[in-house]
């Protein structure tokens, strides 16, 4: 259930994409037979051009069970209903089912074991043979850069690890970090984004983070251990949300005296949800437009929650640096669940914010683990995760400018939101 706003870290995570090899090798050879037409004379010429082919059946290391979803024609975008849709009549479903009909996924795990390298973190050895195999037994393929680009929707699932300050790597003469075990904390981060257009503009196309979570841990004793059970376990609650998906979309189109057919079992639908939240968020209703934000810093002052209370955490729920809940306060975010589930009419937006006073990537991936540990807290509460959509800022949101300890206490918050349903 993420928005636009998620893109900005997914930038800099794309990034380090690295391409497909087989793909850019493959490309060179081609040009080759041009050359050699004009060279008849010469049989040397074709002789020579067929090493370049030999190199193509240089297969992936890894032989997945199922065919691959790129026929090679090109594919083309179910049509949209040439009926026009009337405001206010849309049919808005939640951002998790979007995810039905997934062929396969491109996943940039190549990179994650990469990382792992210059901080001597040592990983499963077979952590990429797991991936394939539980996308395999789920009827989904990992797809090469080349077959995500070719496939409907472009769907792509990126994952951002953090690791340990005293792995390093250390420039020449930089002082080292001693490992504290008191203070260390590894984390992974990872979105799926896939194509998508707009109600009010739909020649406009752009790709959405439409499903993503988040884990950490504060043990550091294994920290190639912990990764690897982390990204098999995203891997896992992927591929239950694909399920899920194709579930909800089938109860979605009962509901519309409509039956799956093929073509709507091979096109994912890359319009239909996500600009749920953005439409609740650009046009709220008067009332929820009004609603004024109160300060909560204790318990007590939870007695004033109603279901379409805004709210502003204050309280240290974050120890400093931290992306653990402090478990002196956890107990306002226990009443923050439980008006949270008393009001199921309505969805809300956790936000979080950082101070000013280090680094924006540093910022922005803390914001970012925080909001994921708020939202492990609130589903460990019974709160339907279809009901909350998280949103980290970092510092670019800041309520009072100014390097003073005043502006960073105003600006060091968490914001709740409700968005009242049409």
């Amino acid at each position: 259930m993420f928005s636009k706003y998620l893109l900005t870290v997914l930038c800099t995570i794309l990034s380090m994409m690295t391409l497909n090899v087989n793909a850019e090798e493959a490309k060179p050879s081609e040009p080759a037979k041009t050359e050699a037409k004009p060279a008849k004379p010469s049989e040397p010429t074709k002789t020579e051009a067929k090493p370049a082919k030999a190199a193509e059946p240089d297969a992936p290391e890894i032989k997945q069970s199922i065919a691959s979803s790129v026929s090679g024609k090109p594919e083309f975008y179910a049509e949209c209903s040439k009926n026009p849709l009337e405001v206010s009549k849309e049919d808005y479903q939640p951002s998790s089912i979007s995810l039905h009909g997934l062929t396969g996924v491109n996943i940039n795990i190549d990179d994650v074991i990469k990382s792992a390298k210059p901080k001597n973190v040592k990983l499963q050895k077979d952590l990429k043979e797991a991936v394939v195999k539980r996308l395999n037994d789920a009827g989904l393929r990992l797809l090469s850069k080349e077959e995500m680009e070719k496939t409907p929707g472009q769907p792509e699932m990126s994952m951002f690890p953090s690791f340990p300050k005293h792995l390093g790597p250390f420039k020449p003469g930089e002082p080292r970090i001693e490992y504290n075990p008191q203070c260390c904390s590894a984390g992974i981060w990872t979105s799926f984004t896939q194509g998508a257009t707009t109600l009010r503009d739909p020649t406009l196309n752009y790709k959405l983070g439409t499903w993503g979570q988040g884990d950490n841990t504060t043990d550091c004793s294994d920290v190639g251990g912990w990764l690897s059970k982390a990204v098999l376990k995203t891997v896992d609650d992927f591929i239950a949300a694909k399920q899920k998906a194709d579930k909800d979309h089938k109860e979605w189109l009962t509901k519309q005296g409509k039956t799956d057919t093929k073509a709507d079992k091979k096109t994912e639908p890359v319009a239909a949800s996500k600009p749920v939240e953005e439409k609740a968020e650009v046009a709220p209703k008067p009332e929820e437009a009004a609603a004024k934000p109160i300060e909560i810093r204790e318990t007590n002052d939870t007695q004033k929650l109603a279901c379409d209370t805004a709210i502003l955490l204050y309280a240290e729920i974050f120890p400093t640096a931290s992306a653990s809940i402090s478990a002196a306060k956890s107990g306002i975010l226990g009443k923050v669940a439980d008006n949270m589930k008393a009001c199921p009419q309505y969805r809300y937006r956790v936000e979080t914010h950082s101070d000013q006073r280090s680094d924006d990537e540093y910022n922005e991936v803390l914001s970012a683990r925080r909001a994921v540990a708020i939202r492990n807290y609130l589903v460990d509460k019974g709160v339907e995760e279809e009901q909350f959509d998280l949103r980290f800022y970092g510092e670019r949101k800041p309520l009072v400018e100014g390097n003073t300890a005043e502006a960073w206490a105003a600006n060091r918050r968490v914001e709740i939101t409700p968005i009242k349903p049409k």
